[in-house]
């Protein structure tokens, strides 16, 4: 037959305090807010002043840093923002008059500026790095002195 144990030899484990503000987060609340993001391109700040609902958006910022999940869904929400942008690019562009060409002009480009931000490999301006390496110097001297070569060789006189 089995003691059981007395109560003050039983001890139960407080779960260790991190310290700090907690972060009052629920999945809800993430959720709606990244929704609000993916359908609206308009930023954070203006968000939470339209939406007095959510919180302010240094918590949302601080959210994005401690919680994974979010953090995730919340860099999705802006990869669909930007495509928001680019699709609000052709409706300023079509619905342009002459009249509106300057003000629609700083819009669009604005928008595009962002978007290639969000999302550079999509709507960003392409940049091509080229590698420096002693193979590639080696590699274009030769083509230099080929190409001396063949000049000489098939000069003509006019």
């Amino acid at each position: 037959m089995q003691k059981t144990p007395k109560k003050s030899a039983i001890i139960t484990k407080k779960p260790k305090n991190k310290g700090g503000r907690p972060l009052e987060y629920t999945q809800e609340m993430g959720d709606f807010i990244c929704e609000l993001v993916a359908t609206h391109a308009i930023g954070l700040p203006t968000l939470c002043k339209m939406y007095p609902q959510i919180p302010s958006d240094k918590t949302i910022q601080r959210w994005r840093n401690r919680v994974d999940t979010f953090r995730l869904n919340y860099a999705c929400a802006k990869l669909k923002q930007a495509d928001l942008l680019a699709e609000e690019c052709l409706e300023i562009a079509d619905n342009s008059t002459s009249e509106s060409y300057a003000a629609d002009r700083l819009r669009i480009d604005t928008r595009k500026w962002l978007a290639s931000k969000l999302l550079p490999k999509q709507y960003g301006d392409r940049v091509v790095l080229e590698q420096k390496t002693e193979e590639n110097d080696q590699l274009k001297a030769e083509l230099i002195a080929l190409r001396a070569k063949l000049d000489e060789e098939n000069k003509r006189e006019f």
